[in-house]
């Protein structure tokens, strides 16, 4: 009978199935949260290799079965085709960010004396806006804007010198490229061989489980993730054009960190923007508070008419769950966080609708059935 309490066997063995879940479950987290990081920066130069390797490999397959060219020589034609075009553009963005940077460094106290000078003009016309408000109100406010003034002096000149010791971590970051660059070509060269040795080598139960894996990661970052760095790319295109259009100093710097700033959830550029166009309009430079008010206005309607395109429904989340899992994510990661919990929210529905839990859920439920029977039928 279905409310009748399962038999000590089948109580037995339910029970150890889950047991035996829930440890896995545990070891693949604490695994992840002892070796994943560690892992995942040793092998970093290997995995970009396996990603490039399968974002390129139809171009490959069509070209070798056209053209009969050994694929060595075509990995080979491609990886210099693709290193070429992308290490122009970035190599003429680095250098312009880079020139940008310097110049920044060199006039520094220039800048924050500016600042400050701004800062002070803001806090006169504040002033007399607080004028009409109680003293305690005033005394508030005041204690904010200096402990604010004090966190911004603070946080630049911690800033500066963690941006310099960046800079000189430059000859790691050109090792492990050149790695990469290596690690792409023999992947790229014999990939047919090595999926075959692989599959060869895996039983069917982990490679039905590998597919379904596979699937749920390239709908959460093949699809949502590059959505959103597509959007955050055209936001930092606009940035550019604009910045250049009102003579902004250090436009392309700027540009790009609003652009970072635009691509973690929650926040986008307009938390810069719009602060600072009040701030201008505040102290009479309309011009360039227009400026930027037009800015703001064509990123608004870049992403209203973009995010429906680009990204269409690859999260197919409600946004509560999306802020949730933005929650959690800052929570537990900080802006990391922020920026994967969707997605990986996004790869266990993808694997809840492709059953991979159904028989996890299955015995849960049938344990809470046999709870429920024990507890009105007052058998053991």
């Amino acid at each position: 009978m279905e409310n009748s309490p399962l038999t000590r066997p089948q109580r037995r063995m339910l029970w150890m199935r889950l047991g035996i879940r829930l440890l896995i479950f545990l070891g693949v987290i604490l695994g992840l949260c002892l070796l994943g990081r560690p892992v995942l920066e040793l092998c970093m130069p290997f995995l970009f290799a396996l990603l490039f390797t399968a974002a390129t490999e139809p171009v490959l397959r069509f070209l070798h079965s056209r053209w009969k060219i050994p694929r060595g020589i075509l990995s080979l034609m491609m990886i210099l085709l693709v290193v070429g075009a992308l290490g122009g553009i970035l190599t003429a963005l680095i250098i312009k960010g880079w020139h940008e940077l310097a110049e920044l460094y060199g006039n520094w106290d220039k800048m924050w004396a500016s600042f400050q000078a701004m800062y002070l003009q803001l806090g006169e016309i504040t002033d007399r806006i607080l004028a009409y408000f109680p003293e305690d109100v005033q005394a508030v406010f005041h204690n904010l804007s200096d402990r604010l003034l004090a966190w911004l002096n603070e946080f630049a000149s911690r800033l500066l010198p963690k941006t310099t010791s960046a800079a000189r971590s430059i000859s790691s970051f050109v090792l492990a490229f050149l790695f990469f660059l290596m690690a792409w070509y023999f992947t790229a060269a014999d990939y047919p061989g090595l999926r075959k040795t692989v599959a060869d080598r895996t039983p069917m139960s982990l490679r039905k489980i590998w597919a379904e894996l596979r699937r749920a990661f390239s709908a959460a970052f093949g699809g949502y993730l590059k959505a959103e760095l597509t959007i955050s790319l055209g936001v930092m295109l606009i940035l550019v054009v604009g910045f250049a259009i009102m003579g902004q100093p250090y436009g392309m710097l700027l540009a790009f960190l609003l652009a970072v700033l635009d691509f973690i959830p929650i926040l986008g550029a307009g938390t810069v923007l719009v602060p600072w166009l009040i701030v201008d309009a505040l102290l009479g430079d309309w011009t360039k508070a227009l400026y930027l008010l037009i800015i703001w206005g064509v990123i608004c309607l870049f992403r209203r008419v973009a995010e429906p395109k680009i990204v269409g429904d690859q999260t197919g989340l409600h946004p509560l769950l999306s802020l949730l899992a933005i929650y959690v994510g800052m929570r537990t990661a900080g802006v990391l966080g922020m920026i994967l919990g969707p997605v990986l929210l996004i790869m266990v529905r993808n694997l809840w609708r492709a059953g991979m839990f159904r028989d996890t859920f299955g015995d849960i439920t049938l344990a809470a059935r046999d709870m429920h029977a024990i507890l009105h039928s007052g058998k053991n």
